[in-house]
């Protein structure tokens, strides 16, 4: 089979040797800016506007194709002329800048290869972005002297994209004779990988419930590495809600690594967790890594293609090496990865989103793991807030740094002075003053104001989708000297998420609790073309003995219900002491049921308010390290709820208080109002499809293989509401108990059985 040419655009051709050396912060405003100079040189001159170019041809044994379009051409001019259009910087440049003239340059040897010119005119235009000139730049260069530039560019790069093809033949060969990682398919593997492949082959969505315990990961990454090896995509994404969500599939590609797969696998941090600066300041004058940064890369990316993992620590030490910027350094290994482990946002969040691979590459598959998580991570990425407050005290030390009277200081009085107004901002005046507040902090330096750019980044970008948009957002206001608040909010995410993954080849959204399924396609996006697939448990039903107490734990009744509470936790763990986990919808529901439980004197650990990543190991490994009775406390939805890894004698109880509805406020409203619009029955798509989504990842903890046995106690009246009980799946068949005493004596029955059974106790 003819191998296909490698193709590059002019653009992207000419940046790959000639490029500016620092990393400089780049301005969407600018980018508009330039934008509309090109439009208004281009409406003013005769000659004619972005006329395609395209050229082929051979290079060291590979078939090549560049394209492009010129800004204006006048063919009519001896020689013809090209004009390069550019924005001015604030001081008109002296000459043209390498890389613009460069891209005149490709042209022209285009231009003359088609029409067999013996010379052309090369114009570099310097322009406000009304369209002035403020500097002009023009140079006649001849047939042989403009190929000669052109093929210099070429070799290099030609050289560069052969390297990575030749890594793509092996891992292509590499993935042609992996077996699937383990002996045999569990049960629902299959089917899973078999569903996965097809969504991918025909560019469609794929949602699937997948229960604890199917092997999720391998059965959604083994089809995917495969498509990648027939061609079918170019790239896998596996994107993840939390950190610790990585951790599965890294062990599946680490296990197929091993069983010989040739492929690099990156997995991208945010910059925070890289940057090793006492502080983010992310400019050539303040880090000396940003200074040069991108003369030093290319050398790094050579010895990556040495190594198939590209982890945290290999990126890191990488960019030690070469004095890179960590995470600058992790975007461009992105680009030539085949595999790519990360968050949500890398993929989703317009203003974090990857557009150096999305805005260049549809051949890409998305594997969205957990992604009954996704709406309300959605809504999140597509609303921004200011709050006069943060900005009162940024305010404060760029007055101490730059002086009251500082255009700085000045641009953030007028933001909170909006911010702060009885009445709600007119959306135009809100743009204006922080897009004036985005350019101060660009010239004068405040600490910590990167995490305000991105606020206001933000803000602005959810500011336009509201007026673009009105049905899908909504600004909110709140006014008051310290308190003034302002949120452009997302109400619907499903038409973002469906254009967001229209053209890619292939989505799989899955998860163990992922139901309605229905309802949650509709939600992410998809539409009736799109398949939905839904798996059984493939652990034995009877292992998993479920109990439901009314109990009516709704906020006005909460302090009634905290002794029953505390009662029922108690008897379940008491008929069976083992390790075992509560579950609370809140911090202070959690602290006041503590303090009853601490009467009993039962062996507890509790989980605390932003823990971090050494006591979550530690609140794990209590319940891993012997098999001592042990009761846990903890929220639902929080870390211990989901993701988490707790097999056999390691979990063998759990109790669920509530029904994990999110907290009623104005947001959650307007969303539910909104929903009711769009799709009807906006409370469950608010309130009870998310809070179910939190009981059935906590319940979820319990059962983890073929082996294990547990009781899970629900607590909760709505537990009797059939609106409740079909978001259940088939295994979990909840049996009412009406008393105290009954609960002991159920789950003394359950364990008592399974002993005479011959199965292994807690």
């Amino acid at each position: 089979m003819t191998a296909k040419p490698l193709r590059v655009s002019v653009r992207s051709l000419v940046a790959f040797s000639v490029f500016q050396p620092d990393i400089l912060p780049i301005s969407a405003q600018a980018m508009e800016l330039g934008r509309q100079g090109h439009l208004a040189r281009q409406s003013g001159s005769s000659a004619k506007a972005e006329t395609l170019l395209d050229w082929q041809g051979s290079l060291e044994g590979r078939e090549v194709r560049v394209s492009g379009r010129m800004d204006l051409y006048d063919a009519a001019a001896q020689p013809p002329v090209i004009d390069e259009i550019k924005l001015s910087p604030r001081e008109a440049p002296q000459e043209p800048l390498k890389e613009h003239l460069l891209q005149a340059m490709c042209y022209g040897h285009m231009l003359c290869e088609r029409d067999g010119l013996r010379a052309v005119c090369l114009k570099v235009s310097y322009v406000t972005p009304q369209g002035g000139l403020t500097a002009q730049f023009s140079q006649v260069w001849e047939r042989e002297r403009l190929r000669d530039a052109f093929f210099e560019l070429l070799t290099g790069w030609v050289a560069w994209q052969v390297r990575l093809l030749d890594h793509q033949e092996r891992r292509d060969l590499s993935l042609a004779r992996l077996p699937f990682p383990y002996e045999a398919y569990r049960p629902g593997q299959r089917e899973m990988a078999a569903q996965v492949y097809t969504a991918i082959a025909r560019r469609k969505r794929l949602y699937a419930v997948m229960p604890t315990g199917t092997g999720k990961s391998a059965a959604v990454l083994y089809p995917a590495l495969k498509a990648l090896g027939q061609g079918l995509i170019l790239k896998v994404f596996c994107l993840t809600a939390r950190g610790t969500q990585r951790i599965a599939m890294r062990k599946e590609l680490d296990r197929m690594l091993d069983r010989g797969l040739v492929a690099h696998a990156l997995t991208l941090h945010a910059k925070e967790s890289l940057c090793p600066m006492e502080q983010l300041r992310c400019h050539p004058r303040h880090c000396p890594r940003a200074k040069g940064h991108y003369d030093r890369q290319q050398a790094a990316l050579e010895e990556a293609l040495q190594t198939p993992v590209w982890d945290g620590p290999f990126v890191s030490g990488t960019a030690d090496k070469y004095l890179l910027c960590p995470f600058e350094y992790s975007l461009a290994l992105c680009e030539i990865a085949d595999v790519v482990l990360c968050d949500y946002n890398y993929a989703l969040d317009p203003q974090i989103r990857l557009s150096r691979v999305f805005d260049h590459l549809r051949r890409i598959t998305l594997l969205v793991d957990e992604a009954h998580n996704l709406p309300d991570r959605t809504r999140d990425m597509l609303s921004g807030s200011l709050d006069a407050g943060q900005l009162r005290d940024f305010r404060r030390e760029a007055g101490r740094l730059h002086g009251r009277s500082s255009p700085l200081y000045r641009a953030y009085t007028a933001l909170i002075r909006l911010t702060e107004q009885a009445d709600l901002p007119q959306a135009d005046d809100l743009e204006q003053a922080s897009n004036g507040l985005l350019q101060a902090l660009g010239d004068a330096f405040t600490p910590g104001s990167l995490y305000l750019i991105r606020d206001l980044v933000s803000f602005l970008g959810a500011l336009r989708r509201c007026g673009e948009q009105p049905g899908d957002y909504t600004l909110m206001h709140q006014a008051g000297r310290d308190k003034g608040r302002i949120t452009a909010l997302n109400l619907n995410p499903a038409p973002y998420l469906t254009e967001a993954t229209r053209r890619l080849s292939g989505c799989v959204f899955y998860s163990a609790t992922l139901s309605p399924l229905g309802a949650m396609r509709s939600l992410m996006g998809g539409d009736s073309g799109d398949a939905c697939l839904e798996l059984p448990s493939p652990f034995p039903a009877e292992h998993l003995k479920t109990l439901r107490y009314a109990l009516n734990t709704r906020y006005r009744a909460r302090e009634a219900s905290l002794l029953p509470a505390a009662q029922a936790i108690a008897a379940q763990f008491e008929a069976h002491p083992c390790k075992m986990i509560a579950y609370f919808p809140s911090f202070a529901y959690l602290r006041a049921v503590e303090g009853l439980l601490r009467e009993r004197e039962l062996p507890m650990i509790v989980q605390q308010v932003n823990m971090d990543e050494r006591q979550r190991l530690d609140f794990l490994e209590a319940f891993t390290r012997d098999s001592r009775p042990l009761l846990g406390l903890c929220v639902l939805g929080g870390v211990f709820a989901e993701g988490v890894d707790l097999p056999g004698r390691a979990l063998r109880a759990a109790a669920i208080v509530g029904v994990g509805l999110p907290q009623v406020n104005a947001q959650r409203d307007l969303y539910r109002a909104r929903m009711n619009e769009a799709m009807g029955d906006g409370f469950a798509f608010a309130y009870r499809y998310p809070g179910m989504h939190k009981v059935l990842q906590a319940a979820g903890r319990l059962i983890r293989s073929d082996t294990d046995r547990g009781v899970l106690l629900l607590l909760d009246d709505r537990y009797m509401q059939n609106d409740y009980m079909s978001l259940l799946p088939g295994h979990i068949r909840p049996e009412t108990v009406y008393t105290i005493e009954e609960i002991k004596e159920k789950t003394r029955a359950f364990w008592q059985e399974g002993r005479e059974g011959g199965a292994r106790d807690g």
